[in-house]
C-alpha cells in the first residue's frame, strides 16, 4: 500500500475556548493522493466509527490484502481525507471531553475539511502537487462517522455527496443472542468519565458477519482506542439525527451490512426528505463493519463508481 502523508490542522479560532482553553486545536489527518487525477476531480473525506480512528478506513492485516478503503480509491483517481475525529486518534481532546458535543465536533471537523480543500485548491497542500481550482466535494463515514456527517452536513453543507455507511436514522440497534435490540443509551450523565475503552466482545456478532476470519478480528481489535463519552453516547441515541437527515439535499450512498444497526434498512431512505437521488446498497454477507466483510470489494467497488458517476452529472 502507499502511504499516506499527515496534516494538523488548527482549528481554535472556530471553537469555543472552554474546548480549546486558548491554545492551538488540531485536527489530524491522512490525505492519500493518486498518481493521476481524473478529467473531474474527487475528494472524499471518510470518518471512522466509533472505537476506532483514522485506521478503520486504512486498515491492515499481515498476510492478507485489500481492506483500505482509502487506498481503493487512491488507486482509482481520487483523492482521500481520513481525519481524527475531535478527541479520537491523533486530534486533540478538549480541555473538557464533556463539553465536545456533535455540534462542537461537527463544527471542528468542517472547518479542518474546508482548510483542506483550500489548501488543494491554492496548491499549498503539499510540494510537487499542482493546484486544483476545482473539484467535487464527497464526505462520509462509518457508524459514529455517518452520525458525524449527518450533523456536519446539515449545519454546514460541506459536502456536494454523501456517503452514509453502517448508521441509521432511526437510532442504532445491536444484535444480542441472535435479536435486534433497540440501544437505550439514556441521557448524558456528568458522573460518567471523558473516555473509555469498550468491550467489543459483546459485539461480535453485530460488527462481524459469520465467515470473517480469525485473524481479521484479531487485527481488528488491535485498533480498540479509547471513545470520548459524549460523542459515543449521543451517536446511539434514538432519533437524534431525524431532523438533520431530513435537511441534507446532496446525492446519498447509504450502505448497510446485511446484519446491521438499522431495525429496517428499507426505511432509511425515507429519513432524507430532502434528497432526491438516494441510493441504498445492502451488502450481503456483512456485519456492521463492512470493512470487514469478505464481500468488503463490492461495497468498494459501488463507492468507486457511484462517485464518478455522480461527480461527472454535477
Amino acid at each position: 500500500m502507499t502511504e499516506p502523508f499527515e496534516v494538523r490542522i488548527d482549528v481554535a479560532d472556530a471553537l469555543p475556548a472552554a474546548i480549546t482553553g486558548d491554545q492551538p486545536f488540531h485536527i489530524a489527518a491522512w490525505i492519500f493522493l493518486p498518481d493521476t487525477i481524473p478529467a473531474v476531480p474527487t475528494v472524499v473525506t471518510l470518518f471512522n466509527g466509533g472505537t476506532y480512528d483514522r485506521r478503520y478506513f486504512h486498515f491492515d492485516v499481515p498476510g492478507r490484502q485489500d481492506y483500505s478503503l482509502a487506498e481503493y480509491l487512491r488507486v482509482r483517481g481520487h483523492i482521500v481525507i481520513l481525519p481524527d475525529h475531535l478527541g479520537i486518534g491523533a486530534s486533540d481532546r478538549a480541555q473538557d471531553q464533556m463539553l465536545a458535543t456533535r455540534e462542537i465536533a461537527a463544527l471542528a471537523h468542517h472547518t479542518a475539511v474546508e482548510r483542506i480543500h483550500a489548501m488543494l485548491r491554492d496548491g499549498t497542500l503539499v510540494g510537487g502537487f499542482a493546484s486544483l481550482p476545482a473539484f467535487v466535494k464527497v464526505g462520509g463515514g462509518h457508524s459514529m462517522g455517518g452520525f458525524m456527517t449527518i450533523t456536519q452536513q446539515a449545519a454546514y453543507r460541506t459536502y456536494d455527496l454523501c456517503l452514509i455507511l453502517g448508521y441509521t436514522a432511526d437510532g442504532v440497534h445491536l444484535t444480542i443472542d441472535g435479536k435486534l435490540i433497540r440501544a437505550h443509551p439514556g441521557d448524558l450523565d456528568p458522573a460518567q468519565p471523558d473516555y473509555a475503552k469498550r468491550d467489543r466482545s459483546k459485539l461480535r456478532a453485530t460488527f462481524h458477519w459469520d465467515d470473517v476470519p480469525e485473524d481479521v478480528i484479531a487485527a481488528d481489535d488491535a485498533l480498540l482506542v479509547e471513545v470520548p463519552y459524549v460523542l459515543s453516547t449521543q451517536s446511539i441515541m434514538t432519533g437524534i439525527v431525524k431532523a438533520d437527515a431530513a435537511k441534507i439535499d446532496v446525492p446519498i450512498y447509504i450502505n448497510l451490512g446485511e446484519r446491521d444497526v438499522s431495525p429496517d434498512p428499507h426505511a432509511e431512505p425515507g429519513f432524507y426528505r430532502s434528497c432526491r437521488d438516494i441510493t441504498l446498497h445492502i451488502l450481503s454477507r456483512s456485519g456492521h463493519c463492512q470493512n470487514f466483510a469478505e464481500t468488503r470489494l463490492e461495497m468498494y467497488d459501488r463507492i468507486d463508481r457511484w462517485v464518478g458517476d455522480q461527480a461527472r452529472n454535477l
